[in-house]
């Protein structure tokens, strides 16, 4: 599979399910080496399930891009518009909420173009930078978004549900 091959679309009603198989499956390959299995998968059942899901894709600051190659979804992003963090305070940032390829798409240039894709579409609503946090033990996604161009500029909290980590927080002008 070429770059070329990689269609990215904006998710709608009707990729409740697609989203949610993706969401889990992706969540899943990225955290079960870093996360307790009971853990990871409750968080994966009350962030993947599908009323959850629908209420986030509802949500107008909300935009799901789905990632295909060949006919067939590999991975998917999420951009999260009015969400602020005290390091970026002042700037007119856009947030990549979750961006997730399938394991066995990695290395083929689809991460790249899925972020290049959050980058567009938030220069195209205006915002001034780009930001997402990552868990400061997901070294490998650390030194993809320090390849793209992001630099680490702070942290954050984040919850499962039931264990507090620290993200760090990546950020880009756009």
């Amino acid at each position: 599979m070429r770059e070329n091959d990689l269609q990215i679309r904006t998710a709608g009603r009707g990729d409740l399910k697609l989203l949610a198989a993706l969401g889990v499956t992706t969540c899943y390959e990225a955290y079960f080496e870093l996360d307790p299995s009971d853990a990871l998968a409750a968080y994966c059942a009350l962030a993947f399930n599908l009323e959850q899901l629908k209420t986030e894709l509802d949500d107008p600051a909300a935009t799901f891009l789905i990632a295909e190659t060949r006919g067939r979804a590999v991975g998917y992003a999420k951009l999260r518009e009015g969400k602020t963090v005290e390091c970026l305070a002042g700037r007119h940032a856009i947030e990549v909420q979750r961006i997730y390829l399938l394991e066995k798409v990695k290395g083929r240039g689809f991460g790249r173009l899925l972020l290049e894709r959050c980058r567009e579409l938030g220069r195209a609503k205006g915002y001034a930078a780009l930001w997402l946090g990552v868990w400061e033990k997901n070294v490998g996604a650390q030194r993809f978004y320090e390849r793209m161009g992001m630099k680490c500029v702070g942290e954050t909290d984040f919850s499962d549900g039931a264990n507090e980590f620290i993200n760090h927080v990546y950020a880009v002008d756009l």
